[in-house]
């Protein structure tokens, strides 16, 4: 009898252990610019978070990789974007403040994630209606060029007469580093006391009587667990589609990844040292840059060598293949093609510049595959998932369809992303309007459109 009642007492302690497991408050999957502003975000409104992301603390790859990308302020009226870049810059100095109290000594600075640069846009005379458009009582301060005479007056340059240019300036605006800007973002959220675990990719997400069932699997131990959620954010890219096709399936019809390339060039040493100094100033002062044609040539300076050599990197927005295997896309090398096209748009560019380059004196250092994650509209969504074609779901919101838009505003898309979650408001018109654009109402008619 007496063994009758320990094995009673066993078995009720057992059953209350797994009744009474942990369920977790909110969790974050994805670990890059989207998931961990969002983390950040609601870390700073005092939420118990807990981010998820597949790879290391160091990144390797993915759509987050590197260490530069344009950020741009210049739109026309009401632009979205404008709005999303500058409520970034304004969350991030908040971020900076918030990691450097307590501190003897100020160890962060927005310096440290922004290089500040004039932007150049490039356009064609038969866009005049958009660059008027885009001019029009704009507040940002900017140079504009709309004849090659002014272009060598102002900007040193050398264009055809079907060319128009542009100068953005302003704080900010020039390139940011999403390598340092993750880093400070982890350092943040784990500072407010919340967690980061690394190595952990999410193999089934599902939702059981109310509570989200996240399996995950390690990726250096191959250890499998669960762990259970009241609400769930997901910013995890190119694999949201597969991540949500229990949830919300729709969403791989909504968002298509696609692969593009990224490729580096640099001026032969020898060369570079020939350059005066004047020419070296025009070529550095003169980047990033985007000519706004089909292909969007874009091109900005990566970082610079321990000579202060600077590493050209160079891509193209519409440049978008087909993906056949989606965790195989980063390995993927450049073509011939895709080379020779980053070198060509390159001299053409410095040949505008009036610098002393040709094709033969720029090298080939390095390239990458990466991936943009395309809605049909090409804007994002910063969204409540919808079910049954008609409720919103408020536990669980969707930070994706980037479409290589995304790291400019990236804590921005964060503060949406964490307001929805939370249900919190603010009812300012350009956060309205930008909420609309992102959001559930969108979302609703994209669904309805599905064929």
């Amino acid at each position: 009898m007496r063994n009758l009642i320990l094995i009673s007492v066993i078995v009720s302690k057992l059953i209350s252990c797994q009744t009474s497991e942990k369920i977790e408050d909110i969790v974050v999957i994805g670990g890059g610019l989207m998931g961990s502003s969002t983390a950040w975000e609601l870390s700073k409104y005092g939420q118990n978070v807990l981010l998820l992301e597949q790879q290391d603390s160091i990144y390797t790859s993915g759509s987050s990789f590197g260490e530069a990308r344009i950020s741009r302020s210049l739109g026309p009226k009401e632009d979205i974007f404008s709005f999303l870049q500058q409520t970034s810059i304004k969350e991030t100095k908040g971020l900076i403040e918030y990691l450097n109290e307590g501190e003897r000594d100020v160890l962060h600075s927005m310096e440290d994630i922004y290089r500040t640069s004039p932007v150049t846009y490039i356009y064609s005379k038969s866009q005049l209606n958009d660059v008027e458009n885009l001019l029009d009582g704009q507040l940002d301060k900017y140079e504009y060029a709309s004849t090659k005479e002014e272009a060598e007056e102002k900007f040193e340059m050398k264009i055809s007469d079907t060319t128009m240019v542009i100068r953005e300036y302003k704080q900010y605006t020039g390139t940011l580093n999403p390598k340092v800007l993750i880093k400070k973002l982890h350092l943040g959220i784990r500072k407010s006391g919340n967690r980061i675990d690394y190595n952990q990719k999410v193999t089934s997400l599902k939702k059981e009587d109310g509570v989200y069932k996240i399996k995950i699997t390690d990726t250096k131990t191959g250890t499998n667990k669960t762990i259970l959620s009241k609400k769930v954010v997901a910013a995890a890219g190119p694999y949201n589609g597969i991540l949500m096709k229990d949830i919300a399936p729709y969403f791989r019809d909504l968002i298509s990844p696609k692969r593009l390339f990224l490729s580096f060039l640099k001026i032969k040493s020898d060369k570079y040292d020939m350059l005066t100094s004047d020419q070296k100033n025009r070529l550095i002062s003169s980047y990033p840059v985007a000519y706004l044609n089909s292909e969007i040539f874009y091109s900005m300076i990566e970082k610079f060598d321990s000579d202060q050599r600077p590493l050209l990197k160079v891509g193209g927005h519409f440049l978008r293949t087909e993906i056949k295997e989606l965790d195989e896309v980063w390995a993927m090398k450049l073509t011939e093609q895709e080379i020779h096209w980053s070198k060509e748009n390159t001299v053409d560019y410095l040949k505008k510049l009036d610098l002393p380059i040709i094709a033969s004196d720029l090298e080939y250092v390095k390239g990458y595959s990466c991936v943009y994650s395309l809605t049909e509209s090409e804007v994002p969504y910063v969204s409540n998932i919808i079910k049954n074609k008609v409720d919103i779901d408020s536990s669980y919101v969707l930070v994706g369809g980037m479409s290589g838009i995304g790291a400019k505003g990236s804590l921005a898309y964060g503060l949406i992303a964490a307001d929805l979650i939370l249900d919190k408001k603010n009812d300012s018109f350009m956060y309205q309007k930008t909420k609309s654009a992102l959001g559930s109402e969108r979302l609703m008619k994209d669904i309805q459109n599905i064929d």
